[in-house]
């Protein structure tokens, strides 16, 4: 992969049901009405999951030996790749030279993103437990922590308070920085 430039990069993420996707198309409407233009990636955690299936023509072009496929309607397109990618380098890369974005907002990376210095993160928590166990395996900067659970008094409480973590969200932008990857970082 070339060098390339990403923009500043948020990701969200936390365990089934506590509320990625709600918190993820949240920011992604704040920021788009404000202006900026957004990539977003979601990470399925099922191994056997695929976009594409053994009946379609897109998986037959696959099956022949094409590297990627296109598939394009009047309404949206999507690229197939035939390999798994390896990082998140790898797959932002992709996504970056396709279109040209101001933010980058990632749903369920975790384990590519927890320790990452240069992504902001938001934390989604089911259970008081969760919120130590998150903070002590993930490196800032952390945007907030939040929760559905109407029970849990000590993070921002969705859907009320959702205005403090957009808050976060533009208060982090204000200083993130773009940076350059390539394939020896």
């Amino acid at each position: 992969m070339l060098a390339i430039s990403l923009p500043p990069t948020i990701s969200v993420f936390g365990y089934k049901d506590s509320g990625k996707t709600t918190v993820v198309t949240q920011i992604i409407k704040h920021l788009v009405e404000g202006g900026r233009r957004v990539l977003s990636a979601k990470h399925v955690g099922e191994p056997t999951f695929s976009l594409d299936s053994p009946e379609t023509d897109s998986h037959r072009h696959l099956h022949a030996g094409a590297e990627a496929t296109v598939i394009h309607s009047e309404g949206s397109t999507a690229i197939l790749l035939q390999q798994p990618l390896v990082n998140l380098k790898q797959l932002l890369g992709y996504g970056i030279t396709a279109i040209p974005v101001d933010v980058i907002v990632l749903e369920g990376f975790r384990f590519w993103t927890q320790k990452d210095t240069h992504i902001a993160k938001v934390i989604c928590i089911r259970t008081v437990d969760e919120i130590a166990e998150f903070q002590a395996e993930t490196t800032s900067p952390i945007l907030g922590q939040c929760t559905l659970n109407p029970e849990i008094k000590s993070v921002i409480r969705l859907p009320d308070e959702f205005p403090f973590l957009l808050e976060a969200v533009d208060k982090w932008l204000l200083t993130a920085p773009s940076r350059t990857v390539g394939d020896n970082e």
